[in-house]
């Protein structure tokens, strides 16, 4: 359904380096001059956001590189050697379902309750998919805090999990406020930090452990003196 062979193999991360390398190569790219690596975080970060080389046709990046230009040869090269990356494998997914609703509504007949962890960790393209599988039956239960969004750099969208009101409007909202592990102290202290967060669900943590010792602050000249400091 997506004209691929079905017997396609997945490429750890040390072909997909290999790969895209070949591709640099053949766009007289110099490899050493321009790490394989980050390029491939580039392709990795718009296929996690559901964007295609077409996104970025004829497009550059920051350090001057023909991006849409080799984001589709590697591409062409992959679908050459009969072989997907990790991304692929929720980019493909979601356009399967997205063009072919046939094989969607297969799954929609198997599948009909959702229970989703750390939902403020999910990307654009992990949405997308839940949004496409539980749009039948409408049972989705997502785990998450807003608070503890801290892998944007991984790929993490914070909006799914701050517009979760505005995409399911008939939600229940449970709080799980009481914190087990730390003290109260603790718990204050961090949200008073947290309170400022120009966009938050709003909550308090509360714990049964009672205040427990003040924070102690400690400034240091460097991270060693810090680590001495700790031990």
């Amino acid at each position: 359904a997506l004209d691929m062979n079905p017997n396609f193999t997945i490429l750890d991360s040390t072909e997909q380096i290999d790969l895209l390398k070949q591709v640099m190569l053949d766009l007289d790219i110099d490899p050493d001059k321009h790490k394989p690596r980050a390029v491939h975080s580039q392709i990795e970060r718009a296929k996690q956001r559901y964007q295609g080389p077409e996104k970025f046709r004829n497009q550059v990046n920051f350090t001057g590189l023909p991006f849409g230009a080799l984001y589709q040869s590697y591409q062409d090269r992959l679908k050459a050697v009969d072989a997907l990356d990790f991304g692929d494998l929720m980019f493909y997914c979601v356009q399967l379902f997205e063009n072919k609703p046939e094989i969607l509504s297969t799954y929609h007949q198997q599948l009909s309750h959702f229970l989703i962890d750390e939902y403020q960790d999910t990307n654009h393209a992990q949405y997308k998919l839940i949004r496409l599988l539980s749009a039948k039956h409408r049972n989705l239960c997502v785990v998450g805090d807003d608070d503890q969004g801290i892998y944007s750099w991984r790929g993490a969208d914070i909006g799914n999990i701050l517009s979760f009101r505005k995409d399911y409007p008939d939600l229940k909202v449970t709080h799980l406020e009481q914190n087990y592990r730390s003290t109260q102290t603790i718990l204050t202290a961090a949200w008073n930090v947290v309170e400022r967060n120009l966009q938050r669900e709003p909550k308090k943590l509360w714990t049964a452990k009672g205040s427990g010792d003040l924070i102690e602050y400690h400034k240091t000249a460097d991270e060693m003196e810090e680590a001495e400091k700790i031990c």
